[in-house]
């Protein structure tokens, strides 16, 4: 059992807007929710920070809490599902594909710009885990977006490989034939992701961590810590000194071409700890709005 203390979002001081956007690719709608500090001078125009959270996690999980934590903080915060997740449209449902994530990315970023009190010049991103890689490549090539983080971004997605390339492409027309997709289970019991993920208080959502398994078809295409040496945003990566990422997070921020780059490790915390415990997302939130304050 998990005895740390679990960090809790300042509800009461925080307005919560619910918004739809557009991919400006497939045309999907996506489901967002922008977060604002309740205590705000009605012509302010706020610095924006969109925040993404892990694999298939739906924009309700970790994403929120750091929204929240950070609106509370004085920063309009923005979350939303990806394509073929949550409350957006998309079948078949949890599919993962890095290039949707970074069209995603990119498209939330327009509506964003769209906010009437938001600074259009000052949008920073937040990912979390698998979005700590969808981000920074997604829009390496983007002017609009001026700052990025990455919390314990997951890096090995192209190493997961449980059948032939063969197999995944017959999964994947036997299911453009009408059949149910096979799943890929990413959560074993008993592991450090099920006490996150399988538990009510914490990451248990409606929809759990079960992409189509021919989702790999994707990622096996896909090398994040060779993209990240054409991202030269100012660049912040934090990760936990016991996490399983942290080499992944490590070669993030050494490959990146950024000038202004930060890497912290933070003592003792695991990598799903750092989701949702308050000992250590409040450190992170410290060095993230430093960060902020410094590149935004």
């Amino acid at each position: 059992m998990d005895t740390k203390k679990i960090a809790k979002a300042p509800i009461e001081r925080v307005d919560r807007q619910p918004v739809v956007f557009q991919n400006q690719d497939s045309k999907l709608w996506l489901a967002g929710i922008v977060y604002r500090p309740r205590q705000r001078r009605a012509d302010e125009k706020l610095p924006l920070v969109i925040i993404g959270g892990p694999m298939a996690s739906v924009k309700e999980l970790t994403q929120s809490l750091y929204a929240q934590l950070l609106a509370d903080r004085g920063y309009a915060t923005m979350v939303f599902d990806h394509s073929f997740v949550g409350s957006s449209e998309g079948h078949p449902r949890a599919y993962e594909d890095p290039e949707v994530k970074g069209s995603d990315w990119r498209s939330a970023i327009t509506f964003a710009q769209t906010l009437s009190d938001v600074d259009a010049d000052r949008i920073a991103g937040i990912g979390i885990c698998g979005s700590g890689v969808y981000l920074p490549c997604g829009v390496k090539d983007d002017p609009r977006m001026k700052a990025v983080v990455s919390i314990v971004p997951f890096t090995i997605m192209d190493i997961v490989v449980t059948a032939t390339d063969e197999q995944l492409l017959q999964m994947k027309a036997d299911y453009e034939n009408g059949a149910e997709p096979e799943r890929l289970h990413m959560i074993e019991e008993g592991s450090e992701g099920a006490l996150y993920y399988f538990d009510p208080n914490r990451g248990a959502a409606v929809q759990m961590v079960e992409m189509p398994t021919w989702s790999q078809l994707t990622w096996h295409q896909f090398h994040p810590t060779e993209i990240i040496r054409d991202f030269r945003k100012p660049y912040l990566v934090i990760t936990g000194e016991q996490a399983f990422t942290r080499p992944g997070a490590e070669l993030m921020y050494q490959n990146a071409a950024s000038e202004v780059k930060e890497l912290h490790v933070i003592p003792g915390a695991l990598h799903f700890e750092m989701y949702d415990h308050e000992e250590y997302v409040m450190q992170n939130l410290a060095l993230i709005e430093k960060f902020l304050k410094e590149n935004l």
